[in-house]
């Protein structure tokens, strides 16, 4: 063999291995690259997917501000509220009178004249039978008593002290029905602590509202008697018979 032989081949064995060392070097800088593109892409796709397993859909809107409009709203109505029940308070108050304490719509009397509260006032009512025979007539006395230092006036007519007789559901009589005209008003000054009476005689016939011109008797059997009015709520009701 040759020099130039024998060179040449050395020549080529070193160039095969240095062949062979690159693709080895090759190689494994591509796996290299492949696991670590292979371990960055991981997360992304863990993170792709994980909002839509823990993340559930919301059903309720979050961050509205529809809500915080709502509040406002509410909070609105609710005083427009406490305003219509302070304004449904003073009602009553005027209305009802001693019945539900109400008598802050009337102010406190300065002298005689002036109209007594209904809070100052008690008012009783009492039959003077519990038993009536067939020609008896109940009669129900209201007495009337100031509690207040100061004179003040109340007026026992029919229109503020109405005496109503019922049975069951059925009311029978009232004498605020076509009361004549004295009838209606009977304003009476009150000192502290000195009753005043009036008294309301049924002559055991029914009334209505619109006068209707019919004489019909009451028949036997028991009725209640009550009042009404602006002073009336403390007055208890009385029961009796007629036979």
């Amino acid at each position: 063999m040759s020099p130039e032989t024998y060179w040449k081949r050395r020549v080529f064995v070193l160039a095969g291995l240095l062949l062979v060392v690159a693709l080895i070097a090759y190689g494994c800088n591509q796996f290299t690259g492949d696991e670590e593109q292979s371990a960055s892409g991981d997360p992304d796709s863990a993170q792709d997917s994980s909002p839509s397993a823990s993340v559930p859909p919301s059903s309720t809107p979050t961050d509205d501000p529809s809500p915080d409009d709502g509040d406002t709203d509410g909070g609105d109505g609710e005083e427009s509220g406490s305003d219509n029940e302070d304004s449904g308070d003073g009602g009553e108050g005027g209305g009802a009178g001693s019945s539900d304490g109400g008598g802050d719509a009337v102010p406190a009397p300065e002298k005689p004249g002036d109209r007594c509260r209904p809070q100052d006032v008690v008012v009783t009512a009492k039959t003077d039978k519990e038993d009536y025979a067939w020609d008896e007539k109940p009669e129900i006395t209201i007495t009337v008593v100031n509690t207040a230092d100061q004179t003040c006036t109340v007026d026992l007519g029919t229109k503020s002290m109405e005496v109503r007789v019922t049975s069951g559901d059925d009311r029978v009589f009232s004498s605020a029905d076509c009361a004549k005209k004295g009838e209606r008003s009977d304003k009476r000054e009150l000192s502290r602590g000195i009753p005043e009476t009036t008294t309301v005689t049924w002559d055991r016939k029914r009334s209505w509202k619109d006068c209707r011109d019919r004489d019909v008797n009451a028949s036997s059997g028991t009725y209640v008697a009550s009042l009404h009015g602006d002073y009336t709520g403390g007055a208890e009701e009385q029961v009796f018979r007629l036979n």
